[in-house]
């Protein structure tokens, strides 16, 4: 067949010669047609499409009277989920309002709006070949998916108010003018259908199917229905695109994974009446069902080692769409094998959850928030740890027995976790620990970098991920930060991290050095974990963890073949939003977030600096004020470690001292029992712990060394 190349030279003829008109339901549209009629043709179609009762879509708001979406129970149905920060419906109606102010709002509030013009006069624009390393895609990509047409279908639903249908025509008719998709790539491997104004596989694809579900909301009915028509001609024209793949080669990242399984399979089942669409159904499943047994490991992680890109875009917004229209419908997706790999990466979601609203930023974009993500496995898969604990953070009945471990640790899902409890008031410590990440657009250089959460509260992360991801421009130096170790909270060898930011700066992809767990033990008392990374080549970095629960973490950090060189290493922390230095000393600094207080307390660390990362203003932020501080302990061997392969040490305490009274003394006896501690033999052949777990109580001690 010959698939058309312009959205503009699509005819009216085209549309209804896709269709099988014999098709139950179409008799009034076929009679339309045979006659020559193309208006009332029009109008049948669009009549059809209010009045089939299949196949089911996530959601049906076509009758009257006139209901208001429901819309944050399932935020991910929608693409105005894109970015996710708080009420779905309040961002809506936001977004919706500014529109009838000729203002786009980008999905995630406060990712940037955008002024169209008095009369629209000033659309987004981004050509591919021309601006890039000028400004930031993001915008024109997000445009060209149109969330913007499901806020007025929010707005409309909400409150009946017809000026949101009339603004919805307005913009669909501007846009229709300015953004004529023309293909230009025809290849099977085609990932950008057109470059002058960008327009990539995946997003045509997200806007075919914000097109279909207008259709099951009234928007699409209350507009002319020679405008609905041209809505399904542009969902036929998208559509048949995707027919150009069916001889392209399998590749291992989510861009594929919708592209060429997800969205054929979708076509597939919500327009069976489109013969060619139908066609495209089982090749769909098969690249899906394959892209799932792949990049979803038995652990439950996922190839990309990013929180957001796991578990916002190739589940909440891909997978999970796919299984539960299939299971709408009474159609295959998933083998058994399958559908198990989705349910524990749903379980390893459950056990990574925060105590607060959002998973904490790990690989590429800010942690998603977490409950909406924990309702995904209950919807989709009726997953017990998400069920149990959604409904222990929701403060509803749940299973005690049905929650997920406090202490877990996998490199090959890619994490550890240490925890005291799943309250909104608990203890969280995570540690990027992944092996065999593959190629992937969305990892970090962050081996064995922590993420700290006390009582509740965020004092340890990545701060910047989110807002870095959204407005660095490809080649620039904030980019290469982004990616590589110097943004992490983990060591950099001899002070820098193993290649320069400026190899990190330009195009997509890191491979992440393999990071494994050597030991992991737990106790009633608290859990250890040893791990490390020989990414540098000429030395290696091991980190060992330990929680004595409701009381201390300790960090003890080692570089074998710590002498090759005379500069030091850095222990590098990033403090995140709202956590500042309250006190600093020669070997301790308090730090405070919320109202919570913790001691950093350091062993073997010759020098403490507290600065502000001046590559991030004022280009990012406005000005220093507006970043946050960075701890770094610098440490080196001894001076008389003049041996070869000597090993450089560094140990901190992390203590919640909120409510105590840290005077001067019980510092400095908590220095001596720390330093006293450390320079024993108890920590340095920890490969097999015992149930004593030594280091455990070493930093159970400090917290009671400081009680008094």
């Amino acid at each position: 067949m010959i698939i058309p190349t312009f959205e503009r030279d699509v005819t009216d003829d085209d549309v209804f010669q896709a269709f099988d008109l014999s098709w139950p339901g179409l008799e009034k549209v076929e009679a339309a047609y045979g006659k020559g009629d193309l208006d009332l043709a029009k109008k049948e179609l669009v009549d059809y499409m209010l009045l089939r009762k299949s196949p089911k879509y996530y959601y049906d708001y076509r009758a009257l009277p006139l209901r208001p979406m429901d819309i944050d129970q399932t935020p991910y149905f929608f693409q105005a989920a894109l970015g996710l920060n708080g009420s779905l419906k309040e961002f809506c109606l936001y977004g919706a309002d500014r529109m009838l102010e000729n203002t786009y709002v980008l999905p995630g509030r406060g990712r940037g709006e955008v002024y169209l013009g008095k009369d629209m006069e000033d659309m987004i624009h981004f050509d591919f070949i021309k601006d890039q390393g000028k400004k930031h895609r993001h915008s024109l990509d997000m445009f060209v998916r149109g969330q913007h047409f499901e806020y007025m279908a929010v707005a409309y639903h909400e409150t009946g108010d017809l000026k949101y249908v009339r603004k919805f025509e307005q913009v669909l008719q501007k846009f229709f003018e300015t953004y004529p998709l023309q293909i230009v790539d025809t290849s099977p491997s085609a990932n950008r259908f057109q470059f002058d104004e960008d327009r990539d596989v995946m997003s045509v694809g997200w806007l075919t199917l914000v097109y279909i579900s207008l259709f099951y909301t009234r928007l699409a009915y209350e507009i002319p229905y020679t405008l609905a028509f041209e809505i399904i001609k542009r969902i036929w024209f998208m559509g048949i695109q995707f027919k150009r793949f069916e001889t392209d080669s399998y590749r291992a990242y989510n861009h594929h994974l919708w592209e060429r399984g997800l969205v054929p399979f979708i076509l597939a089942v919500m327009l069976p009446e489109i013969p060619q669409f139908a066609a495209m159904k089982e090749r769909g499943a098969a690249i899906v069902e394959r892209h799932t047994l792949e990049d979803f490991n038995k652990a439950g992680g996922y190839s990309e080692h990013s929180i957001a890109y796991w578990s916002g875009a190739a589940l909440g917004e891909m997978t999970t769409r796919g299984i539960i229209l299939a299971r709408l419908n009474g159609e295959k997706l998933l083998d058994e094998e399958a559908l198990e790999r989705i349910r524990t990466s749903f379980r390893l979601l459950a056990t990574l959850a925060s105590p607060g609203e959002r998973y904490p930023s790990i690989g590429d974009n800010r942690g998603p928030m977490i409950d909406p993500i924990l309702g995904l496995g209950v919807l989709s898969l009726d997953e017990e740890w998400c069920r149990n604990l959604l409904a222990k953070r929701q403060g509803k009945e749940y299973s005690h027995d049905s929650l997920p471990p406090l202490y877990y640790a996998n490199d090959e899902s890619g994490f550890t976790v240490l925890r005291n409890g799943y309250e909104r008031d608990s203890d969280q410590i995570i540690m990027s620990t992944k092996c065999d990440c593959g190629y992937t657009g969305h990892n970090h250089m962050d081996m064995l970098s922590l993420c700290v959460t006390l009582s509740g509260q965020e004092l340890i992360g990545e701060p910047y991920t989110g807002k870095l991801y959204h407005n660095i421009r490809m080649g620039s130096g904030q980019r290469g930060y982004m990616y590589n170790m110097g943004s992490h909270n983990t060591v950099l060898c001899y002070g820098n991290p193993i290649q320069p930011d400026r190899m990190y700066a330009n195009k997509w992809g890191v491979y992440r050095p393999d990071s494994p767990i050597v030991a992991f033990s737990q106790s009633g008392q608290g859990a250890y974990v040893k791990a490390y990374h020989k990414a540098y080549t000429f030395c290696r970095h091991t980190r060992e963890l330990a929680y004595a629960k409701d009381k201390a973490i300790l960090v003890r950090d080692s570089i074998e073949r710590g002498n090759r060189m005379k500069e030091s290493h850095i222990q590098r922390w990033h403090l995140m939003d709202g956590c500042s230095v309250v006190d600093k000393g020669k070997n301790y600094i308090i730090i405070e977030n919320g109202g919570v207080r913790a001691l950093m307390l350091w062993q073997g660390a010759d020098s403490l600096k507290v600065w502000k990362n001046p590559v991030l203003y004022p280009e990012i932020f406005p000005d220093e004020d507006s970043v946050f501080p960075i701890i770094d302990a610098s440490f080196a061997c001894p001076e008389e470690k003049t041996a070869d392969n000597a090993t450089a040490y560094i140990s901190l305490a992390i203590i919640n001292v909120t409510g105590l009274d840290v005077v001067q003394d019980k510092l400095e006896a908590a220095g001596r029992r720390l330093e006293e501690a450390m320079s024993s033999s108890c920590w340095s052949t920890v490969d097999e712990p015992d149930d004593s777990l030594p280091m455990v109580g070493i930093a159970a001690s400090l917290y009671d060394v400081l009680r008094g």
